[in-house]
């Protein structure tokens, strides 16, 4: 998997919102051929990416959509919470105010979204999630990384950590993809009418043992469970 190509319509996104709202209908890519693993296998992913930004809420970068593993019923607490079987966090790049940001949304519940200003109006971007361990705990930290043209890392750059992501991790499955999406109407678009994003450098982490593949490699995973 050197490179691939991901092209989103109008009026495509993945997005959850009080009271009714829950969209989830962006173009994605597989970037295991296994397909979902379960989320406590999970230890990195990194995904380099770019494209021409042109309409409100343009975005694209690395999904990690949970789903409850078949023997986890989601517990009965007599409400509609659209979490308990279904939950996800998306990160990349997203454009807003007529300029691209570094951009997560979380979904436990519902979606929060949080942006960052980034210096990077064009070419290639670099993001990293990954699992790490402290003394209070464990979460997901989510990094912007400034890659030299030879592939050496110049920067890390801190964005998020998301504290609840590993929470009752053997009850959940994770689906490890790149995405792209466009809100916008065909009407508001700007440009061409769909949004069309290059990937490229993925390299992912997972298991006990340390699993790891690149773009140079076919990415596929056998598991004994």
């Amino acid at each position: 998997m050197s490179s691939f190509t991901i092209s989103a319509p109008p009026s495509t996104d993945i997005w959850r919102k009080p009271p009714s709202t829950n969209r989830f209908n962006a173009p994605t890519h597989p970037l295991l051929s296994s397909g979902p693993i379960p989320l406590n296998l999970f230890k990195r992913v990194r995904i380099t990416f770019s494209a021409h930004w042109t309409s409100l809420y343009d975005q694209a970068g690395i999904l990690l959509h949970l789903t409850r593993s078949e023997s986890a019923e989601p517990a009965s607490t007599g409400t509609s919470d659209p979490g308990l079987s279904d939950r996800w966090l998306k990160t990349g790049v997203e454009y807003y105010m007529g300029k691209p940001f570094l951009s997560t949304v979380a979904t436990q519940s519902y979606s929060d979204w949080s942006i960052v200003p980034t210096s990077e109006t064009g070419g290639k971007t670099t993001i990293e999630l990954r699992r790490e361990v402290d003394d209070t705990g464990t979460s997901l930290w989510i990094y912007h990384l400034v890659i030299a043209d030879d592939g050496k890392e110049l920067e890390r750059n801190p964005l998020r950590e998301v504290a609840w992501f590993f929470a009752e991790e053997d009850e959940w499955r994770v689906d490890i993809r790149a995405m792209a999406a466009r809100p916008a109407s065909k009407e508001a678009v700007k440009g061409d009418e769909n949004l069309v994003v290059e990937f490229e450098r993925v390299d992912i982490e997972v298991g006990g043992t340390g699993l790891k593949f690149s773009s140079n490699e076919s990415i596929n995973l056998t598991l004994s469970l």
